[in-house]
C-alpha cells in the first residue's frame, strides 16, 4: 500500500458514494435490432442532438405513446408538432396547468409529474431523464423511469 493512502481510500471510492451519485454504467446499442428488442433504451448525448426529436418519431411510429418533458412548455411545443401529424382528437396535453384529454386520444405529452400511471400504451419516452438525480424533482423522474413501460 502506498504511503500515506488509507486502506480502501482509492480501490472503494465509488461504492462509498450515495447510489444517486455514483456514475451508472450505460450499454450502448450499436445495432437496431438491439434498440427495438430491449424493454429500456437510454438516449444518450449532447445538447441538440435529435434526443427528443427522436422520441418524437418513435411516438409517431407507434399505436399509441407517451412521452414525459421537465417543461409544460416543452411539452406544449411537442404536443403543437403532434398534432399537425396525428390530429387534435388523438392527441392529449397533460401539465399542471393545461388539460387537454379528446375522448379517443392514443398519443399523451405530458410534464413528468402528470404521466397518466394507469394508461396502456405502445410507447413511452421520458425526457431528460437525468433529471431523477435532482434533489427536489428526481423522486418524480426516477418513479417514472422504474415504474411506466410501453407495451411494444
Amino acid at each position: 500500500m502506498p504511503a500515506g493512502q488509507d486502506r480502501g481510500e482509492a480501490d472503494d471510492f465509488p461504492a462509498r458514494l450515495p447510489l444517486h451519485r455514483q456514475r451508472p454504467r450505460v450499454r450502448f446499442a450499436h445495432d437496431m435490432g438491439a434498440f427495438v428488442s430491449s424493454r429500456v433504451t437510454a438516449v444518450l448525448g449532447p445538447t441538440n442532438t435529435g434526443k427528443t426529436h427522436l422520441a418524437v418519431e418513435r411516438l409517431c411510429a407507434h399505436s399509441s405513446g407517451m412521452i414525459g418533458f421537465p417543461l409544460r412548455l416543452l411539452a406544449r411545443e411537442v404536443y403543437d408538432r403532434v398534432v399537425a401529424i396525428k390530429g387534435a382528437d388523438q392527441v392529449a396535453l397533460l401539465t399542471g396547468e393545461e388539460r387537454i384529454v379528446p375522448k379517443n386520444a392514443r398519443y399523451f405529452l405530458c410534464t413528468a409529474e402528470s404521466m397518466p400511471l394507469d394508461r396502456n400504451v405502445s410507447f413511452v419516452a421520458l425526457d431528460e431523464a437525468q433529471l431523477g438525480a435532482d434533489d427536489e424533482r428526481g423522486h418524480i423522474f426516477t418513479d417514472r423511469i422504474l415504474r411506466v413501460r410501453g407495451r411494444d
